[in-house]
């Protein structure tokens, strides 16, 4: 018999002397399974800390409360001097802002609308400053500033 004719009688010969080379090339880089596993894991070990820090061991932040009372808003508009809020806020972060309008009209202090009669409380959870609308002052601005520590 031949090399040839050999070969042709025992295909599963060849067969098998190729399978461990194919192994081989298979262990260099990981597929694409294990490496989605790797990154979903990495994130994961990212993340979870970050959720944990914001309900596990921190402490409770200041209230701060805004009492408009009855007649504020005649008041601003016969042009006299309110001082329920300052110019700027500052708070931080976890702090609690309750505004209670005992005014017979809606009333702004920045993002936060309060119609008459109502009470709203916002706490505070990311750090921010900006300038907005406050109805409050003659001016109609206010700064809040929300730190982190």
């Amino acid at each position: 018999m031949t090399d040839s004719g050999e070969a042709a009688e025992h295909p599963e010969d060849q067969h098998h002397d190729s399978a461990p080379e194919a192994r081989q090339r298979d262990r260099g880089w990981p597929n694409q399974r294990t490496l989605l596993l790797y990154l979903l894991g990495g994130l994961l070990i990212a993340v979870i800390p970050v959720v944990v820090s914001r309900f596990v061991d921190q402490p409770d932040g200041e209230a701060y409360t805004i009492d408009i009372p009855p007649g504020t808003a005649e008041r601003l508009a016969a042009g006299e001097d309110v001082e329920i809020v300052p110019d700027e806020l500052e708070f931080k972060l976890r702090d609690l802002l309750i505004i209670v309008n005992r005014d017979s009209v809606k009333h702004t202090i920045g993002p936060f609308e309060v119609g008459p009669g109502e009470t709203s409380e916002h706490t505070f959870g990311e750090a921010a400053a900006f300038n907005s609308y406050c109805s409050l002052h003659p001016a109609g601005s206010i700064r809040i500033s929300i730190g982190d520590g």
